[in-house]
């Protein structure tokens, strides 16, 4: 999904380039989420709705775990979006995978599936247990409802890295001055409870980088590529301060010089099932 400013206005926007930074980012992200999906209870066979599809990645995931015998939809308010993952799904030969375009807040299936699933969503949804009380009416008694997102506020670095840590700041204030949720990884347990669940279990993970082959600097410059425009618009940074041209060169120049350790932002688990009928 997409950061959206108080007018409505796509932030990071459906750019071929902005898919494929999602792409390499679901690269990134992949084991934390398929070691969430699989601890949540997903198994073979099982039907999945994925909310905020976005390029397909965690579709693919949950693909995977529940094999040929299940199946996925995905969903996401970006025609583009889901025609990129329309076609990497075709391109993969996956028949168990299909992509609609859809409102979350409004969204309904006409039979319920066995797990609901979605990374990176519910920190864009103003009332988010407003949302997951709706999307969770499609989701049979006794089924699985996961979601994934960050806390922007977990990231580090040892021995501080002043450039990687002045970078993270820049993309906390955008995403804060754009209404996204910084905090949102912390805030799902009470998301769902807010939808009537039962109060998740949850579990925090992060990708731990260093030395001079870590993806830490293109993911930093990457997403700061995408954020800078809006970053010049609410006063976070100017481009020439931020100097993208130069800031991966820069991001592994300093890390290797201090020998660093680095936290990338960390993702937020929670799980739960909802509650028999009756």
């Amino acid at each position: 999904m997409s950061v959206m400013t108080d007018t409505g206005d796509y932030v990071l926007g459906h750019s071929s380039e902005e898919l494929d930074r999602l792409i390499s980012q679901s690269r990134f992200l992949g084991e934390l989420s398929e070691h969430l999906l699989r601890l949540a209870g997903l198994q073979p066979g099982m039907r999945v709705l994925d909310v905020g599809c976005g390029s397909g990645d965690v579709s693919f995931l949950a693909a995977r775990v529940v094999g040929p015998g299940g199946s996925v939809t995905g969903i996401d308010r970006s025609p583009e979006s889901v025609a990129m993952a329309t076609t990497r799904a075709n391109a993969a030969g996956l028949a168990n995978v299909r992509f609609q375009t859809a409102d979350a807040a409004s969204f309904a299936l006409d039979e319920p599936v066995d797990a609901l699933i979605g990374r990176l969503v519910t920190m864009y949804w103003p009332d988010a247990g407003a949302v997951v009380r709706n999307l969770a009416r499609s989701v049979k008694p006794g089924g699985i409802i996961t979601f994934q997102d960050y806390d922007l506020e977990g990231s580090k670095s040892e021995p501080w890295c002043p450039l990687y840590e002045a970078s993270l700041d820049r993309m906390r204030q955008t995403f804060a001055r754009a209404g996204a949720e910084t905090r949102m990884g912390l805030k799902l347990g009470r998301a769902f409870e807010d939808a009537g669940l039962p109060t998740p279990r949850m579990l925090l993970g992060a990708r731990v980088e260093r030395g001079p082959d870590s993806e830490a600097y293109h993911q930093v410059t990457e997403i700061t590529r995408t954020l800078l425009p809006l970053m010049e618009r609410t006063g976070v940074a100017t481009a020439d301060a931020v100097d993208i041209a130069t800031l991966k060169s820069r991001l592994k120049e300093e890390a290797l010089a201090l020998r660093a350790t680095q936290v990338a932002p960390p993702l937020v688990g929670a799980w739960t099932r909802k509650p028999a009928e009756g």
